[in-house]
């Protein structure tokens, strides 16, 4: 029982003051945002932001520039470091991306935040140094869920990203439950609120070709992004091996593609588009552009994150598709195809299709799991998330 409640203890820890991050994250982001928006001409601040960014990077330690796959590493690596300065650092630097037109997400920001915020615990006592994973997998759960406002999600996607290796440990779970729920309970407190739809649709025969549909648009649509991002990451890599210059030149691009096709609906955080796919039509051209501009932005170093895009590209491409073909329940397209996607670019199609069901409905939610499952097909062993 001592153990229990020490557990019990440090995932409310967790909860509470990553709920306390993501609260704020979020409340300047839609600032930020909005800002933007008012503002387009800040795009071209991108590659200026980029060259300062890199100078910066050029000063701090390593690790504190590390993402979700470093933060995986921690459970099994006794010798990867996990500072509490990570998460102030990529609260601001997701922020500069988004305020000048970086096309990211904000689950990198949480899942980082939360696994920044549980390692501040050893500091208190040693008792909390041996006990890594619990403090990477409450992390993780308490991040997810107070960005997304998808507790259930949050928990699974915590032991999915490592492939539920320690699924069966009874206080790993605890600790992931405790964490989820808890920083939902103070985020839902601090704002802002999260945005939801309840999706409808009959049960008939169109049902069958919605899924086959989500399933393939989404798992080739999952390969175009995971190819893509290897592709360019390697291609502005040689043509600029310094830090300095990639940053700078590779957000000069970006600005540019922006400016020449008009295209500020496709940077940024992208959720009016994600919501306007539930009601009317969309067009193959948001999803490639969402996808470039998003494989353009994460490979040259701008921070946030991929799942907020994801579900962008996801919603896009099954919508249209569907709509290809004469389908014309945009609801129901989009949230199977937003999960689906997701799901297989990260690896977690468990986690993307509780997602449907946190954010649709149970009925979504089954139908979710039979297309995230077979859009994951498309990707083998393939993550974002793995090198």
């Amino acid at each position: 029982m001592p153990k229990i409640f020490k557990i019990s203890a440090m995932a409310m820890f967790i909860g509470l003051v990553s709920a306390i991050f993501s609260s704020l994250f979020l409340h300047l982001l839609a600032y930020t945002s909005t800002f933007r928006s008012g503002h387009p001409y800040l795009i071209w601040g991108l590659p200026v932001f980029g060259l300062l960014f890199a100078l910066i990077l050029k000063k701090i330690p390593h690790h504190i520039n590390q993402g979700v796959p470093y933060i995986l590493e921690e459970i099994e690596n006794e010798k990867a470091k996990v500072s509490t300065w990570m998460a102030p650092f990529i609260l601001l630097s997701s922020l500069g991306t988004h305020l000048f037109g970086g096309s990211a997400g904000r689950e990198g920001v949480g899942v980082i935040m939360g696994a920044s915020v549980a390692h501040y615990l050893p500091k208190f006592h040693k008792t909390f140094s041996r006990m890594r994973p619990y403090l990477v997998y409450g992390g993780i759960a308490a991040g997810f869920s107070s960005i997304f406002g998808t507790p259930l999600t949050a928990i699974i996607f915590a032991f999915e990203l490592n492939a539920f290796k320690h699924w069966m440990k009874l206080e790993l779970i605890i600790c992931a439950v405790i964490s989820a729920f808890s920083a939902l309970f103070v985020q839902s407190i601090l704002g802002p609120a999260h945005q939801h739809f309840q999706v409808s649709f009959d049960l008939n025969k169109d049902l069958l070709v919605y899924g086959i549909i989500v399933i393939f648009s989404s798992g080739i649509g999952a390969n175009i992004f995971y190819w893509g991002l290897k592709g360019y990451t390697k291609l502005i890599s040689s043509l600029f091996p310094e830090l300095v210059q990639k940053m700078f030149f590779g957000g000069l691009l970006i600005s540019s593609l922006v400016f020449f096709t008009d295209g500020h609906q496709y940077i940024g955080i992208g959720t009016d588009t994600i919501a306007r796919s539930f009601f009317s039509e969309m067009s193959h051209f948001d999803f490639l552009m969402k996808c470039l501009l998003t494989v353009m932005t994460l490979s040259v170093g701008f921070k946030g994150g991929e799942v907020t895009p994801l579900l962008f590209m996801g919603a896009t491409l099954s919508n249209g598709m569907a709509a290809f073909f004469g389908l014309r329940n945009f609801g129901l397209s989009s949230s199977l195809g937003m999960v689906s996607l997701f799901g297989a670019v990260t690896g977690t199609p468990f986690a993307s299709a509780m997602m449907g069901m946190e954010l649709f409905g149970w009925q979504v939610g089954v139908m979710a799991f039979l297309t995230c499952l077979g859009a994951r097909l498309f990707m083998a062993k393939r993550s974002v998330y793995r090198h």
